[in-house]
């Protein structure tokens, strides 16, 4: 597989992670989402001539990517929403 088919799919891999998240969807779409990234990974790495080790390492950290990133726009999102629903009202100084 050549270099930029990876930056690709290391970009495809966060952006899922990071849409899945902001959603707020469950772990089972990024289960999902873990193996047809596997799946889409094996078929570019057949014709491309990877070795085994070279395959496991790029599988490893496509996976870490897109569970990382799910997990930082999950805690975005819910930050985001601790943080709207802590607002004042300032001409009653009551919580909305």
């Amino acid at each position: 597989m050549e270099g930029q088919d990876m930056l690709w799919l290391y970009i495809a891999a966060a952006g899922a992670g990071a849409l899945l998240g902001l959603l707020r969807q469950r772990v089972l779409a990024v289960l999902a989402g873990s193996v047809v990234l596997m799946a889409i990974t094996i078929l570019f790495a057949a014709p491309g001539h990877l070795s085994l080790l070279e395959t496991v390492v790029n599988l490893f950290l496509l996976l870490a990517t897109i569970q990382f990133s799910y997990l930082a726009a999950l805690l975005l999102s819910s930050a985001t929403r601790v943080a709207s629903r802590d607002r004042f009202d300032t001409s009653t100084r009551r919580r909305m």
